[in-house]
C-alpha cells in the first residue's frame, strides 16, 4: 500500500491528507497535502516556513541595523545642551 501513494517531493517520504491511511500504516505515512501541483509533508512544510521566517527576519533586521548607522558622526555644539558638562568635568 505505501508504494502507492505519493511521495514528498522535498525527502520523498510516502505523503497521504487522510488519516486512515496514516493510522492503517502504523506511522510510516506521513501526513501533508497537494500544493503547488506537488505533494509535501506537514514537517518538510513546517521547515520551509520555519527558514522563510528567519529568513524575513533577518532581512528587517539587516535593513533597521543599516539605517540607525547611516549617519553617525561627531556632534557639533548645537547638538549638545550648554547645561551639558564636559567629559572631562563629569563625575564618571
Amino acid at each position: 500500500m505505501i508504494d502507492s501513494l505519493p511521495r514528498c517531493n522535498q525527502c520523498n517520504s510516502p505523503v497521504t491528507d487522510s488519516i486512515e491511511v496514516e493510522i492503517e500504516n502504523h506511522g510510516q505515512v506521513k501526513m501533508g497535502k497537494y500544493t503547488r501541483a506537488s505533494w509535501e509533508c506537514d514537517d518538510c512544510m513546517m521547515k520551509r516556513a520555519d527558514e522563510e521566517k528567519l529568513s524575513s527576519t533577518s532581512t528587517i533586521q539587516d535593513d533597521s541595523n543599516s539605517k540607525h548607522h547611516e549617519h553617525i558622526g561627531d556632534a557639533s555644539k548645537t547638538d549638545v545642551s550648554p547645561n551639558t558638562p564636559p567629559a572631562d568635568e563629569a563625575d564618571l
